[in-house]
């Protein structure tokens, strides 16, 4: 099959990417206790770099200890800015040619309770989940810009503003923020985080180069979800996911990476039971690309494998990822296509499948045990493919049936 569209070359901004093939943030829980890259985190990010992927997200780096949604999650500070440097300067030795950017994120009422401060950006009806004041999310606010500007000390490319999958910036921009104050209510004052925090972003960074981008929700498929209409509304809505969209790129943002759903859904990651959800995310990313001008990453990629997936297509071949790469960005429904639980499956996936050997590839196999080893607070990586994981997801399991 051709790879003329994915091996192709793409700008953006004044940076550029050597091929069309994106991995997605991926959390790995193996930080240490500092919140710094580990030996292990170092391992991934230089198969990584070595696998070629045009475009490297890190992880979702937490802004701050407080409220992390993973024990081991790493944290992008000033404490923690000697790590992140050590693990750019890794991945470039590696392969200089992909460009590695920093999501950052807060992980707000996503926060695990064990070990950190559970918030929300309005009422959630329980009492033990704080609600944000506004000086506390303009402190919020505060914290991504100094992260950006700790991105690009430490040689990142630039960052994603993460809005996706039911963290803090999600929740801001949701109908269901009713918020009685400048930072809630109308679609104006939902979205006016994002606006102020990418101009403050934009005046301490003083560098046009450095990307800024953001991962967000076209529909999050929760009543008062971003993509609805309403605060009790769940039908989807592409109103506002689109103005948002435009207001993007107004403010100058060089990339939009379009997902779905919250943290752990099949809305976000197509599985097995709900194969079409790719065909939604591949319907929602060409909705933003028709509105934008700016390039445009699709997601939900890794379901498609070599065609062997569940999808309702007799031609294995038309149901493949290498057939809907090609075709999507052929079309002009997307610029780039993004994969997740694949570069866990087989960091060298970009390498193999541009140098026509997609044989070879180790395709996630959709099980899911990465995410089973997540929401355990365990290190994550591929339970089928890579042996380390594969015995700690059998530790897991025997620790579960002995209790």
């Amino acid at each position: 099959m051709e790879i003329q569209m994915i091996s192709s070359p793409i700008s953006i901004g004044k940076k550029a990417a050597p091929n069309r093939i994106v991995f997605q943030p991926m959390e790995c829980n193996d930080a240490d206790s500092s919140g710094n890259p580990s030996d292990l985190t170092k391992r991934r990010y230089r198969r990584f770099a070595e696998g070629g992927a045009g475009i490297i997200f890190t992880e979702s780096l937490t802004l701050t200890t407080e409220s992390r949604a993973r024990k081991s999650q790493m944290a992008i500070t000033e404490q923690n800015a000697e790590g992140l440097a050590q693990l750019v300067k890794e991945m470039r030795e590696v392969n200089p040619e992909p460009l590695i950017l920093f999501q950052l994120n807060q992980s707000g009422k996503l926060s695990e309770a064990a070990f950190s401060q559970v918030i929300s950006v309005f009422p959630t009806g329980d009492p033990d989940i704080h609600v944000l004041t506004e000086e506390e999310i303009e402190e919020i606010g505060l914290n991504f810009v100094k992260a950006a500007v700790i991105a690009k000390q430490v040689g990142a490319d630039g960052i994603d503003f993460k809005h996706c999958h039911g963290y803090v910036c999600t929740e801001m921009i949701q109908p269901a923020n009713t918020r009685n104050d400048r930072y809630g209510g109308s679609f104006e004052n939902r979205t006016r985080f994002f606006r102020e925090t990418v101009r403050k972003m934009k005046t301490e960074l003083k560098d046009d180069s450095f990307l800024l981008g953001v991962r967000f929700n076209f529909y999050d498929g929760v009543t008062g979800g971003f993509g609805t209409s309403g605060p009790d509304e769940v039908v989807e809505d592409p109103t506002e996911p689109l103005a948002f969209a435009k207001m993007m790129e107004d403010m100058g943002m060089h990339y939009i990476n379009v997902s779905a759903g919250i943290a752990g859904s099949e809305i976000t990651q197509p599985s097995k039971k709900y194969p079409e959800g790719v065909y939604r995310l591949f319907g929602w990313a060409q909705a933003v690309k028709k509105a934008v001008r700016i390039p445009v990453i699709g997601s939900g990629y890794t379901y498609l494998r070599n065609g062997q997936n569940k999808l309702p297509e007799s031609n294995r071949e038309k149901k493949s990822f290498l057939y809907w790469a090609e075709k999507n960005i052929k079309d002009g429904n997307v610029d780039m296509v993004g994969v997740g639980r694949q570069s866990l499956a087989d960091p060298l996936f970009t390498k193999k499948i541009l140098a026509g050997e997609a044989k070879a590839v180790n395709y996630c196999t959709i099980c899911d045990r990465c995410l089973e080893l997540m929401f355990a607070q365990k290190v994550v990586g591929c339970a089928v493919h890579d042996k380390y994981y594969r015995d700690l997801y059998r530790s897991l399991k025997k620790e579960s049936q002995n209790k």
